[in-house]
């Protein structure tokens, strides 16, 4: 990952913690649209993030508005094929290969996630990997009790 991308990834890391919704947009806004390709790292990794933070009963699916409003103002910033591809991630709509990941995560079943890791890794040049990233970010934020580590309230 790119410096910006880590800098801008540990951001928003922070404002979705402390439930900080103008930060959360600020960090947003700086990702969309980070990189190169037809769908760049910062979209890719906000994809990811948002594939387990927007999963039904998660604690942070109350951000979940705010994700869909930024990427409608914002969508200037990054490509056509790339604001599809997140809209979709926060609607909980990807590739088989993510779902049957997110699945077998939630579930503890760790048998068959190598598998699953390695399809996810072949997506695009480095979207899979960017991907991932998000979805670890976000399983981070997560305490494994579904407790109240990612703040819902905003500032």
């Amino acid at each position: 990952m790119s410096r910006l991308l880590q800098l801008h990834r540990a951001k928003l890391i922070l404002a979705l913690q402390e439930g900080n919704c103008s930060a959360i947009e600020n960090e947003m806004t700086a990702l969309l649209g980070l990189g190169i390709g037809l769908t760049p790292s910062g979209d890719d990794y906000l994809a990811g993030l948002s594939a387990v933070l927007f999963i039904d009963g998660h604690p942070a699916q109350h951000y979940r508005a705010l994700f869909i409003s930024v990427l409608a103002r914002r969508k200037n910033k990054t490509t056509l094929l790339s604001v599809i591809t997140l809209r979709e991630a926060i609607e909980q709509r990807f590739r088989e290969s993510i779902h049957e990941f997110l699945y077998h995560v939630i579930n503890g079943e760790q048998k068959p996630i190598q598998q699953f890791i390695n399809e996810i890794k072949k997506i695009g040049s480095s979207s899979g990997c960017d991907m991932l990233c998000g979805m670890a970010d976000a399983f981070a934020m997560t305490r494994p009790d579904g407790g109240n580590h990612v703040n819902q309230d905003c500032d």
